[in-house]
């Protein structure tokens, strides 16, 4: 299966990417995990199609023919970050792109509260009729205390947390294999 993944933060330590690269780390027999960099794209605006960015044009290809979407947000602001949401409103303007695309959502802060408000805001804005993803719901990872469930080599040492996230994989593919 092919899978692209974005994170709200791409720095090399980030908690949210080292979520992505789990699932890359321990499910490398079953999916393939396509990182997706969304810090440069260009501010969403409305555009005629023959004059979307090049890099937009990249990632909308990406998603298209990806089976599903994996994306660990960080929290800003008790919201999602700016390139998340900057990534969203430009596949959006594609017709059709996100509807029914099996995404998993998940994040980890190192605040009492995980990302919880982020994840809220970002399943309303996948709800949108413009969107209409087909999100993880049953399992939802909010991770807390991040820096208590990573070692110092940024690998996941958490068994509780690593339950979260084998259950949250299992349901993402059920989905995906919904869609088949």
């Amino acid at each position: 299966m092919s899978i692209v993944a974005i994170s709200g933060s791409n720095r090399p330590d980030s908690y949210n990417l080292n979520l992505i690269k789990y699932y890359q780390q321990h499910h490398i027999d079953e999916i393939q995990i396509q990182i997706l960099d969304i810090d440069d794209l260009p501010m969403f605006k409305i555009v005629k199609d023959s004059d979307t960015p090049s890099k937009v044009r990249y990632i909308n290809d990406c998603v298209r023919d990806a089976d599903g979407i994996m994306i660990a947000t960080t929290e800003i602001n008790h919201s999602i970050p700016s390139n998340i949401k900057n990534v969203i409103d430009w596949l959006s303007m594609q017709p059709g792109l996100l509807k029914n695309k099996p995404t998993l959502l998940m994040g980890a802060s190192t605040g009492p509260l995980g990302t919880v408000r982020a994840q809220m805001h970002l399943r309303e804005i996948l709800a949108t009729p413009a969107i209409n993803g087909k999100v993880t719901h049953n399992t939802e990872c909010f991770i807390t205390n991040a820096d208590d469930n990573f070692d110092d080599n940024n690998h996941v040492t958490s068994q509780k947390t690593i339950d979260v996230l084998e259950n949250l994989y299992s349901e993402f593919i059920e989905i995906i294999n919904e869609r088949f």
